[in-house]
């Protein structure tokens, strides 16, 4: 089911957002023209991805380092201590739809 979650003009090009739908709190970024939906938690131990980096369509975790690829959530790279890499699952992302300048996310 699409649920209402901003409005298309709240979004700047590369900024990261935070909201909060049916109490799942989701990243949501704006790339280009394509809008990406994740889990706002890191699959390592919970950290906010909306505060990580966005690099290309690639989400880093501030906290140890795991990376997760905005379109499927797959691991890019585990998150890790020196050279330890830990265990990182897949990431959730969501569909995301644009209707009358504003923009939905499938929950």
């Amino acid at each position: 089911m699409l649920h209402f979650a901003l409005d298309y003009n709240d979004l700047v090009i590369e900024f990261k957002r935070k909201i909060v739908l049916e109490g799942v709190p989701i990243m949501v970024t704006l790339l280009a023209d394509k809008i990406y939906a994740i889990q706002d938690k890191c699959t390592h131990l919970g950290g906010s991805l909306s505060k990580g980096t966005v690099e290309n369509t690639d989400v880093k975790c501030r906290l140890h380092g795991a990376k997760f690829d905005l379109k499927t959530g797959n691991v890019i790279d585990k998150a890790h201590v020196g050279f330890i890499k830990m265990p990182t699952k897949k990431a959730k992302v969501y569909r995301t739809e644009v209707i009358d300048g504003k923009i939905f996310i499938e929950i």
